[in-house]
């Protein structure tokens, strides 16, 4: 290196020295309120990797930190709050909180800009609340949308208006229904105009079929040209959802004439995509055949809601062709595209891995994974169904069951969403598994709704098969594949937003030349990405693999193996598949394939039945349990009492005397509140209950377990056994409004369930499956024991739950600790670190009583006329009255 050029690296490196407090102090925290505010990138992310453009003095540094600060303190002092005066650009950054209250001072901002430029331009109010109530649902205030909403509602006068706004935020945040029953109470034609993209996709989740007259109606009066871009586009697709291909036809036919000067250049593209997708489309086009020929897949990536970027995909494609190019007497017709890259391919073949194979011919034909059902597949279509089920179909359907002319075999299946297992997926499954799956979660996942699964790691362990070991081996250097700590060198991202425009045999072309800079050019990898990991490693490079998560459900059993390991995945996959392809190839019944099929996975999945036998929850012990409540005394029980256990959240104290006074206003009957130990000080829990008429406020005695922080949880894992003669205890959340008797929600009748609440209404909240898959995830580091958490989750399950909402609960005491309830949420707590909420759900499952929904309004998430309970938990609470006059 020249002196210049050391001189050079020396100002950089004192630049970089500079700027680092400014982009990782100021920059981090202000710039993203000053770049809210001008809409532009100030100095952050410009110059990263860019050394060109870093400043070459001190003074160059100083100057951009000033001006930084500068930008930041002139916007801030405007706004309301504290705003720090020593931020100097270099070393002082504003604190969080300050940062934080002024971004969202800022949208609220923009929201208010909004409604003023509409009823300047002449909108009406309704109209330019729609709009201003957008931009606070973009800026994440959907609690303060609620509070206007619910404050609109009440008002005669504005009630239409404070409907469509609490459509439109529970459209974002809630159960479909939720939304739909506040749009149809909505009968003002401006406002459904103005939020048709928000109100007529919500009618057509909740309503399916039952709401394409809503659309109709629309049509024929006109009202549809008056739709935004993007409502066209929203209904579109989840019309789409329900097969309702000529109403979407009629939408887009009508909007795309508009061309992309008058249109949005995305919703242009977008309405253009999904025509293709219609009766008569490209996509629908008869895949070709040959005469007398059985079909073949091969796996692509298209669908009509996004076209896949991931070079990884086309990857396990690659891998897949190896298996039927290893047969030197296998020919191929069909597609012009496929059988081309098959020629070329085929050149490329492991020596040791050919076989002379069938004297057979199989007809090529392109399948696209998430999308087939579209098709027009031809009849006894075979293909390996790889990789990752499912992506969704516009965030709404998936696409299982496939094909009914396809014939999968289900190997290295990954299952990222539980919610895809419907009963006609999990029936479809079953027909054609057992399911090999590239994960280790899969298998619990598929073995715990009842469908026969084992693991059978990725096939890109396989993918060596297309490329001959280097002799010699020249490879040398290292190669970075979405490298997450930095380093010099070569770099990859294995997104690649261009290959959405390529064809399918150009995209695998690219795969392959990937893979090809593993096994030829690189001998180290460097990489986040699982298909950059097994794929190098296949190919015999040097390869270190560091995802993001390493409890992340896509890596049980493909995280931390060693060469043995690897080798027995590339050869049971290898094997596996070198007994089904000639039985295919020579046009074997269905029936024998599938039966050779479940032979040859006979011991894998006596393997997973190991595996899951023995898992086990970290129960905690009786008589640790019992030690730690040695010195505390027991609740007895009082005749003709309601007992109520009151969990007080961090910051719900002062809510505590309003709760408790709202319960003594309705109940018809004694009653006793208890709380934890050191919730409130003894002078205020006298002051409160002398304040009651029919009741009595008592604190319990404090309780400790070795190893459990969550106090407030702690206390309610224990309650089973703190009320140890008691049947029944009420549990409320400090934040509860209440306006019923709750001796009537103690009343429920619970059978033989453990416990009565209301199912979860928020948006992604269907799945007991899903929650356990994120609790495990949040093990990080401890992917081992993510796994083991897994299997033990899921190893008692016969089926799939849907999730409730413990803050308002009624416990069947009896029925929690015949059941051991209490030993499995202190285990949880302890050893999984899992909060209270998520211990409960896990231990109960789907065996509870769903309230009355009367009894759990969260106001955040849904609206009641006569709630019962209004729990105001986290939420930002509205100052008016929920309660309106049906």
């Amino acid at each position: 290196m020249t002196k210049q050029r050391k001189a050079d690296s020396r100002f950089i490196s004192k630049g970089r020295e500079l700027v680092k407090p400014v982009v990782h102090g100021v920059a981090r925290r202000a710039l993203p309120v000053v770049e809210r505010a001008s809409g532009t990138k100030y100095v952050r992310e410009r110059r990263a990797g860019d050394t060109n453009k870093l400043p070459k003095s001190k003074a160059n540094a100083k100057k951009i930190a000033a001006d930084t600060a500068r930008s930041y303190l002139s916007l801030a002092s405007m706004l309301k709050g504290r705003t720090g005066d020593n931020v100097d650009g270099q070393t002082v950054a504003p604190r969080k909180t300050e940062v934080d209250a002024k971004t969202r001072q800022l949208a609220r901002l923009k929201a208010d800009s909004l409604l003023a430029e509409g009823l300047i331009s002449g909108s009406s109010l309704g109209a330019s609340m729609v709009e201003a109530g957008r931009a606070m649902i973009d800026a994440q205030l959907h609690g303060e949308l609620v509070s206007i909403g619910l404050n609109l509602r009440q008002r005669p006068e504005h009630e239409q208006i404070g409907r469509i706004l609490l459509g439109m935020a529970y459209h974002r945040s809630s159960d479909a229904d939720i939304a739909w029953a506040e749009f149809e109470r909505v009968n003002d034609r401006e406002l459904i105009i103005s939020a048709a993209a928000e109100y007529y996709p919500t009618a057509i989740d909740t309503l399916g079929n039952q709401a394409l007259s809503l659309i109709e109606e629309s049509n024929s009066s006109g009202d549809t040209e008056q739709w935004s871009a993007k409502a066209v586009l929203r209904t579109a697709e989840s019309a789409f959802c329900i097969d309702a291909f000529e109403h979407v036809r009629t939408l887009i036919d009508d909007r795309l004439p508009h061309g992309e000067d008058s249109l949005d250049p995305k919703v242009h593209y977008e309405l253009s995509r999904m025509r293709d997708w219609l009766p008569g489309g490209l996509h629908r086009e008869p895949l070709p055949t040959t005469e007398g020929k059985r079909n073949f897949g091969i796996l692509s990536y298209d669908q009509p809601g996004i076209r896949s970027r991931n070079i990884g995909d086309y990857i396990q494609t690659i891998a897949s062709i190896g298996h039927l190019l290893r047969y030197e007497n296998l020919s191929f017709t069909g597609d012009g595209g496929l059988t081309a890259l098959f020629a070329k391919l085929r050149k490329s073949v492991k020596p040791e891995r050919q076989y002379s194979g069938p004297g057979a011919e199989l007809n090529l034909v392109e399948v696209y994974r998430d999308g087939n059902v579209y098709q027009d597949i031809p009849e006894d279509t075979w293909y390996i169904a790889f990789g990752w089920y499912m992506h969704d179909i516009f965030g709404k359907s998936f696409n299982i069951p496939f094909h009914p002319n396809l014939r999968p075999i289900l190997l290295s299946v990954f299952v990222r969403y539980p919610e895809m297992l419907t009963p006609d997926a999990i029936a479809y499954l079953k027909k054609y598994g057992p399911v090999g799956c590239r994960d280790w979660q899969s298998v619990a996942v598929l073995r715990a709704v009842g469908v026969p699964a084992f693991f059978s790691g990725c096939l890109t362990t396989t993918i060596d098969t297309l490329f001959p070991r280097p002799e010699p081996d020249r490879r040398s250097g290292t190669l970075r594949i979405d490298w997450l700590k930095g380093g010099k060198g070569p770099k990859k991202k294995q997104t690649v937003t261009a290959i959405r425009d390529k064809s399918f045999p150009e995209n695998l072309e690219l795969a392959r030349s990937w893979v090809a800079d593993y096994a030829y050019k690189y001998s180290r990898v460097l990489t986040s990405r699982l298909h950059a990991n097994l794929p190098a490693r296949s190919v015999g490079a040097e390869v270190e693999f560091e995802p993001k998560n390493k409890s992340d459900s896509r890596f049980g059993g493909l995280y931390g193996i060693n060469d043995v390991e690897f080798d027995a995945i590339r050869d049971g996959i290898l094997d596996k598949l070198s007994v089904l392809m000639p039985l295919i190839a020579t046009g074997a019944p269905e029936d024998e394939v599938y039966g050779k099929w479940a032979e040859i996975t006979a011991d894998e999945m006596a393997v997973a039945d190991e595996y899951l036998a023995q898992a086990e929850l970290p129960d905690a012990s009786r008589s640790d349990i019992d030690s730690a409540l040695e010195a505390v005394d027991r609740v007895r029980p009082e005749t003709d009492t309601t007992d109520i256990y009151l969990s007080v959240s961090n910051g719900e104290e002062p809510q505590v005397s309003a709760t408790a006074k709202s319960i003594d206003d309705y109940a018809s009957g004694r009653y006793r509140i208890w709380m934890a130990h050191g919730t409130l000080t003894a002078k205020s829990v006298d002051e409160i209950g002398a304040e009651l008429n029919n009741g009595s406020l008592h604190v319990l005695d404090p309780v400790s377990y070795p190893g459990v922080k969550d106090s407030e949880g702690l206390v309610q894992a224990l309650l089973p056994d703190l009320f140890s003669e008691h049947e029944r205890l009420v549990v409320l959340p400090a934040s509860a409004e209440v306006t019923a008797d709750v001796a009537d929600l103690a009343a429920t009748d619970l059978g033989d369930t453990l416990l009565g609440a209301k199912r979860d209404v928020r948006k992604g909240r269907t799945s007991g499956l899903t929650l356990m898959r994120r609790v495990a995830s949040a093990f990080n580091d401890d992917h081992v024991g993510a796994l083991d958490f897994v299997f033990a989750s899921h190893s008692t399950l016969n089926e799939d739950f849907v999730l409730f909402d413990p803050q308002v609960s009624v416990l069947n005491l009896a029925q929690l600790r015949n059941e051991g309830a209490v030993e499995r949420v202190v285990g949880l707590l302890k050893t999984a670190g899992t909060s209270y909420v998520d211990s409960i759900l896990i231990a109960v499952g789907g065996r509870y009583t769903d309230l009355d929904d009367q009894w759990n309004v969260r106001a955040q998430w849904e609206t009641a006329d006569s709630p019962k309970i209004v729990n105001w938990r986290r939420q930002t609470r509205h100052h008016g009255h929920m309660a309106l006059p049906t």
